[in-house]
């Protein structure tokens, strides 16, 4: 008797992702409510498209926004420890008392509307944009979290 076996696709459908959960690399979610999460932690937002995406207060550790659109996006008192956010259009972006020690920054840190008790110990940040950075009024403050003076995280003079 011959065997019948299903056609196995080559590849798994678009929408599954390794490790489980959501991916969200490429897809819109402006204006979308993302606050206050755990879910998100090392999920993939490249290239992304978060204009006024609210992102407060999650935990977004090693979420990647690689060439991600995040023009007035709300990262108040996110968890953005080692989240990678080069390339990224961040126009308007609040980065009030956020916890970004040891994330990636591209020069677009200068276009964000505020940086206020923000903690960037070890964030990486292109040498010619760290003196603009530092130049900044908004960089001021202590951080609520761990405590940590804003522009002793970045090691302004």
């Amino acid at each position: 008797s011959a065997m019948l076996f299903a056609p196995v696709p080559p590849f798994p459908p678009a929408n599954a992702v390794s490790g489980g959960g959501l991916d969200y690399a490429g897809i819109d979610i402006s204006g979308q409510d993302f606050s206050k999460s755990t879910i998100y932690k090392g999920k993939d937002f490249t290239q992304v498209i978060a204009k006024g995406t609210n992102f407060a207060g999650s935990n977004l550790q090693g979420c990647r926004f690689y060439k991600a659109y995040l023009v007035n996006t709300d990262f108040t008192s996110a968890d953005l420890r080692g989240a990678s956010l080069e390339d990224t259009s961040m126009d308007g972006a609040s980065l009030l008392d956020v916890d970004a020690r040891g994330a990636y920054f591209g020069q677009s840190l200068l276009d964000v509307n505020t940086l206020e008790n923000g903690d960037f110990t070890d964030a990486q940040i292109p040498l010619k944009t760290l003196p603009l950075v530092c130049d900044r009024d908004d960089v001021k403050g202590t951080n609520p979290k761990t405590g940590v003076d804003t522009r002793e995280s970045l090691m302004c003079p």
